[in-house]
């Protein structure tokens, strides 16, 4: 799916979301304010309902004063004047007044004369017992004046009463009894009620005495609003509920303006969502559409120095920019890896992968002259394991120094491999070649800063020299040429390295020459007084000038160290046994007591080092040269302690006897010390 496609997607799904949710929220804000208006227009049909019945309740208390406050009511009650009766009530008085009942009571609330129309009289009886006890509950009428009224539910109608005190028109003597009248809402006043209100008005009993609020409800087709309201009678219970239904015209309205919404919402997302594919292509997915398409090409062509420009100041505009950037980093990676990829990290020079390039080069061109030259440095091997690989790194960095100091900037210097170098020489002539391997040889013999003399064995090969100009036959013969060179090289190189490291030892440490002398010499004498064989004389000689020819690998500051060696220094002292022991093996000549110079630490008990060797498993020579050594060390002045007197040293050879050294060996020793005159 492509991406204006998925914006477009995006917008309409985005466009229908907001439809939905601004038409909710209409449709939340519609219904609430006409919802508020409706609950408003109920609360008005009850206030107005209220107000008509107080209005008929006011009407009431005046026909109810009118009858009450009579002398002929007064005295009809105190005689029982039946003339009253006769005088003033015939079939008609009661619907004349417009009245349902009406009834006179004594002061003990019996009922002295009652009219009644179109009720039942046990209902009617029941009320007025129940107002007239309602009435002696409040405390009588406070004055003649007051009257009660209220409305009550008898039979499904809906009655206004009215109750009066009797007294005389002066209302100053205390009333002699209770008018009640009553006056049903009947359909006219409903009918003028639902007509203010425009509801339908109800009444009805309450079942349920929870009902004591005002509920509103909407019948099922939500055309009318159902309220309803309980309302007190006269004596205070609240078991008439009072039901309103008015139509909801008001629906008609909110669904007009809903569809008016929804269809201009509608026209305008359409407009937007157009207008936003249309803007977003023209600004947004033509620039990228640029930018995809240019970096399809650098992918295609891989060519890391080609820039993209986009307009504008915005996101796009800076993802061009850190495209360039990354192309430019690329570029400049680049060229680094290829530089690696045919340099040798270590000396600097070029590799083995380039100069086979420029071999292949080479072979591409006829006319072209050239000329190898291959090299092998001397002691590499020799320099590793007795100084370790940062001494040998140090030695092939110095003769890539070299090379680089004698070679022309167009020659093309290499490390084959290892400690193998190569040198291609293009359109240069014999006579150059020739000077350029002494100058390398000189350059060498420069150098003082190892402790044996820097050499390599170089072999040389002109393009003249090989049959079809093949640089493989010619790369055969420039090595044959130089590994015969190494064998020259190798002897004379050998000595040298020996005597380099002798002398090393003997002037930069704190070994001395007399020291090596006299341990030779009483070594000697012990093997001797041993009966040695002349083959282990010659061993014991030569070990005991090369024993400690190790510390040359340990730094000056431990060996001459005048105090205590802490625990690090001493285990870092401990390796000259391991280190003499990889220079005997690296030389020929002395590699036959490699495992002696090794051992010669090790004590007759175990707990010696290198290999922690016990009693006779320790060689016979190296345990010579530990008593001899040790002798020596105690007898001498050393930048780290002073000499003791021979007694002295004796005396710790007898303690160590059998612990540190050889117990019979030491017997011998001694024995020889007395020989010789020491004591």
């Amino acid at each position: 799916m492509s991406v204006k496609i998925k914006i477009i997607l995006i917008s309409f799904i985005s466009c229908i979301l907001i439809i939905v949710l601004t038409s909710s929220i209409f449709n939340f804000i519609i219904s609430g304010y006409i919802d508020k208006l409706e609950n408003n227009n109920i609360e008005d049909s009850f206030e107005i309902l209220n107000s008509i019945i107080n209005k008929e309740e006011n009407n009431m208390g005046k026909i109810a004063i009118d009858w009450a406050q009579w002398d002929e009511t007064y005295n009809f009650l105190a005689d029982k004047n039946s003339n009253f009766i006769k005088n003033n009530f015939n079939n008609n008085t009661i619907k004349e007044l417009n009245l349902n009942f009406m009834i006179f009571t004594d002061t003990k609330g019996d009922i002295v004369y009652s009219e009644n129309y179109d009720l039942p009289n046990e209902k009617i009886n029941l009320l007025t017992k129940k107002l007239n006890e309602y009435i002696r509950k409040l405390g009588e009428f406070k004055n003649n004046s007051q009257i009660y009224s209220g409305i009550v539910l008898i039979d499904k109608k809906l009655l206004i009463v009215t109750a009066a005190p009797i007294t005389t028109s002066n209302t100053k003597l205390k009333n002699n009894g209770i008018l009640i009248i009553a006056k049903q809402v009947d359909k006219e006043l409903l009918d003028y009620i639902n007509k203010v209100t425009k509801a339908q008005l109800s009444f009805q009993e309450i079942i349920d005495s929870k009902q004591t609020n005002t509920f509103i409800s909407v019948n099922k087709n939500n055309s009318y609003i159902i309220a309803s309201k309980p309302l007190e009678d006269i004596i205070g219970d609240c078991n008439i509920l009072s039901v309103l239904s008015i139509k909801r015209d008001t629906n008609f309205e909110k669904l007009y303006y809903f569809k008016v919404f929804i269809i201009i919402f509608s026209l305008t997302v359409t407009v937007v969502i157009a207008m936003e594919v249309f803007i977003k292509d023209k600004l947004i997915l033509k620039r990228l559409r640029r930018l995809y398409e240019f970096i399809d090409d650098v992918a295609i062509t891989k060519d890391t120095t080609a820039r993209v420009e986009i307009s504008g100041k915005d996101e796009i505009y800076e993802i061009g920019n850190v495209t360039n950037k990354m192309l430019a980093e690329l570029d400049s990676l680049y060229k680094e890896i290829l530089f690696l990829s045919y340099s040798d990290k270590l000396t600097g020079l070029r590799n083995r992968a380039y100069i086979e390039k420029c071999f292949n080069e080479l072979d591409a061109e006829n006319n072209i002259n050239y000329a190898i030259i291959m090299g092998d440095l001397n002691g590499l091997k020799f320099t590793n394991d007795t100084f370790g690989h940062i001494e040998g790194d140090r030695l092939l960095y110095t003769m890539a120094n070299i090379f680089k100091r004698t070679c022309s900037e167009d020659d093309i210097v290499a490390r084959w491999g290892g400690d193998e170098f190569m040198i291609l020489i293009v359109n240069k002539d014999s006579s150059y070649v020739t000077n350029l391997i002494e100058n390398i040889k000189n350059e060498c013999l420069k150098v003082d800063d190892f402790t044996f003399n820097l050499s390599i064995a170089l072999g040389s090969v002109e393009k003249s020299e090989v049959k079809d100009s093949s640089i493989e036959v010619a790369l055969g013969l420039a090595e044959e040429r130089m590994y015969r060179n190494k064998l020259i090289e190798t002897r004379s190189a050998s000595n040298s390295t020996i005597s380099s490291l002798l002398k090393t030892l003997n002037e930069n440490h704190s070994e001395t020459e007399e020291h090596t002398q006299r341990i030779k010499k009483l070594s000697l004498k012990l093997g001797k007084k041993l009966g040695l064989s002349q083959d282990k004389l010659d061993e014991l000689e030569l070990l005991s000038i090369l024993h400690d020819i190790g510390k040359i690998g340990i730094p000056g500051n431990i060996l001459m160290k005048k105090g205590k060696l802490t625990e690090e220094e001493w285990e870092i002292m401990k390796e000259h046994t391991a280190i003499g022991y990889r220079i005997a093996k690296a030389a020929p000549r002395l590699a036959h007591v490699a495992d002696e110079i090794l051992c010669h630490h090790e004590r007759f008990d175990g707990t010696g080092y290198t290999k922690g060797l016990k009693g006779e498993e320790i060689p016979l020579l190296s345990r010579i040269i530990n008593i001899v050594d040790s002798f020596d060390v105690m007898t001498n002045n050393r930048c780290y302690k002073k000499a003791t007197t021979i007694e002295n040293a004796i005396e710790e050879l007898k303690r160590c006897s059998g612990t540190q050294f050889d117990p019979a060996l030491v017997k011998v020793f001694i024995d020889l010390l007395i020989e010789e005159n020491f004591i």
